[in-house]
């Protein structure tokens, strides 16, 4: 049940792995209390992986997953001094995520080596310190579990309207737990309970089509809950999901048709304004000069 090649988040772009870029935000979206950032929309961290406004935000941002990566309490943000020592300390308890990513050694020699890296590279650093962060950051998993035993069968947040779906354990089934993530999007993640696989989410789905796949699996199964999970994904996130991608077409075409109207607008005031006639004789004293 893991995501085709093809996936992409509403900004993914083609520079960059999707699937990796969608595990970011929602990672950031969910535990933003303890990964201090402002991101709240997809848009907005796809411009900071641009450096669409300068890298100065990619800077803040890669210190504070960092943060959170190596289990730092306190509010006060690194310094680009620290990027080298920590990015080490990472590195030498994950490097089975590190083989699966674009991430050459140089990103840890300081936090300039990775602002000067492509997009592709930014997203899989980002996405390797936020692994990290779910496997070790002590805070984050207390949210998960708390948030976990509130809720042994949770209903479903409202999927009719846009609000983030933050931290509710979407179902719980033999040996999984699963979660879902997403703000005018959904990602649904499952989580072992075993001792050795808690805290690890794996991104099952983040597209209709991905969402029936997994029910088609969960279907397959003996067992009623499976079947009922199944049930939800078809009856509930696809079509929620399959209403947002109508608006985001709707806004494309939208702006499509204003982008066109302006351009028409253009050629016309361009082929209607005024000429004026350019008068190359002087009447002027100083013509009687020249020609006397």
């Amino acid at each position: 049940m893991s995501p085709t090649a093809n996936s992409r988040t509403e900004v993914a772009n083609a520079s960059y792995s999707a699937a990796n870029f969608a595990s970011v935000f929602a990672v950031l979206s969910t535990f933003n209390s303890v990964i201090y950032t402002s991101i709240t929309e997809p848009e907005e961290l796809d411009d900071v992986v641009q450096c669409t406004e300068g890298p100065e935000k990619l800077r803040e941002l890669a210190l504070a997953v960092l943060a959170a990566a190596t289990g730092r309490k306190s509010k006060a943000p690194l310094s680009a001094a620290h990027w080298p020592k920590l990015c080490s300390e990472v590195a030498g308890s994950t490097v089975f995520i590190l083989k699966s990513l674009q991430v050459p050694e140089s990103v840890a020699d300081s936090l300039d080596a990775f602002v000067e890296q492509s997009p592709a590279v930014r997203v899989d650093v980002l996405y390797w310190l936020c692994e990290a962060a779910l496997m070790d950051n002590t805070a984050i998993k207390e949210m998960v579990d708390r948030e976990s035993n509130k809720m042994r069968k949770p209903t479903l947040a409202n999927t009719a309207n846009d609000s983030l779906v933050r931290l509710q354990p979407f179902a719980e089934i033999s040996k999984q737990r699963y979660w879902l993530f997403g703000n005018k999007t959904r990602q649904l993640y499952v989580e072992g309970l075993s001792q050795q696989a808690r805290g690890k989410l794996e991104l099952l789905a983040q597209t209709p089509e991905e969402f029936q796949g997994a029910a088609e699996e969960l279907n397959a199964q003996r067992n009623h809950a499976p079947k009922e999970l199944a049930e939800r994904l078809t009856e509930e996130i696809v079509p929620y999901l399959e209403t947002q991608i109508k608006k985001r077409e709707r806004v494309d075409r939208a702006l499509q048709r204003q982008a066109l109207a302006m351009a028409n607008v253009h050629i016309y005031e361009t082929r209607t304004r005024k000429r004026q006639r350019v008068n190359y004789t002087d009447d002027g004293p100083d013509a009687l000069d020249y020609y006397n």
